[in-house]
Parts: C-alpha cells; sequence; structure tokens
C-alpha cells in the first residue's frame, strides 16, 4: 500500500509541474543558463544548469533543488551542486611518462542559501539569490576555488551572488 500512495503522489507531483528556462549572471543557485521544473504548486524546484564557460575548463555544469515558501513569487531557500572539470595551468615533469604532463581537477561545488523570485506576469520573472559555497576535493573540503589556476583553499571565503531572468513556458 506505501508503495502505490507513493507513486500516486510522485505522478501527481509530475503532472502538475511548470517547466521554466533562466538566464542569470553570477553563479549561485540558477547558474548562466538552464530549465526548471517546479512541483507542488510552485514549492519545489529542480533545475539543470550550465555554470559558465572557462577555457580551461571541460565541464561546468550541475543541479540544484529549491523549496519556495510562497510559490513562484517570493523568498527561497536552496542547494546547488555542479561538477567542475578540467587541467590546471601547473605542468609538471614526469620521467616515466617522458615529458610534461598537464595536471587534471575534478571538483564538486556545493552551494547553500536563500533567493528571491518576482513573477511579473504569469510568464516572466526575475530573480536574486546569494548563498555560501564550498567545494569536494582532492581528499577534503574547501571554501575558495582560484579560477584561474585551478586551486582548492580555505584562505578565502566566497560567497556568490546571482540576478537573472525566469520565463515560465
Amino acid at each position: 500500500m506505501k508503495k502505490i500512495t507513493l507513486i500516486i503522489c510522485l505522478l501527481a507531483c509530475i503532472s502538475f509541474a511548470q517547466t521554466s528556462i533562466f538566464a542569470g549572471l553570477g553563479q549561485a543557485y540558477h547558474g548562466l543558463v538552464g530549465v526548471e521544473q517546479t512541483f507542488l504548486n510552485g514549492h519545489l524546484s529542480a533545475n539543470a544548469h550550465w555554470l559558465g564557460y572557462d577555457s580551461d575548463y571541460d565541464f561546468m555544469g550541475g543541479a540544484g533543488v529549491a523549496y519556495r515558501f510562497n510559490g513562484l513569487t517570493g523568498p527561497y531557500v536552496f542547494h546547488s551542486s555542479e561538477f567542475l572539470t578540467g587541467r590546471t595551468n601547473d605542468h609538471i615533469y614526469h620521467e616515466d611518462l617522458g615529458g610534461v604532463k598537464e595536471e587534471r581537477f575534478y571538483y564538486w561545488r556545493l552551494v547553500f542559501g536563500f533567493g528571491l523570485q518576482h513573477m511579473f506576469n504569469e510568464h516572466l520573472g526575475m530573480f536574486f539569490e546569494t548563498g555560501f559555497e564550498f567545494y569536494a576535493g582532492d581528499g577534503g573540503y574547501y571554501t575558495y576555488l582560484d579560477m584561474d589556476d585551478g586551486g582548492l583553499s580555505n584562505d578565502e571565503i566566497a560567497l556568490p551572488f546571482s540576478f537573472g531572468l525566469v520565463v515560465k513556458l
């Protein structure tokens, strides 16, 4: 009986879902561009987004979830998780390999924060958000990523901020 109830709840959530696309500046929950599904009468959102572009990074993308207290217009709390992979600017000489080898990195970026979204009408809105970010990689947790050389440190704290437009389809 529990499985049937769970399946009915999941189908009901999906059937009343709303799809949105967004574009923004900054690197908090929404990222640069992406798509979002909103469930439960506008209170729960999940997105897939692209974080940005840098020639040293092969992939910068991820997913996020948000709980919206008042639906699509109003405050929300979020968690965003991205996977970053690329190469550092450190070129290390390896005798075993007979030359210089590029060092690669693979990091998880985690952001927790809050935001405010306002829908001007049924299809167009804007958002502002900020949060606290940290990185998992190289066997530990760090609070700062130097985007130029791909190095992690705990010397600085970054509080990402972003704003942008939302178009509900």
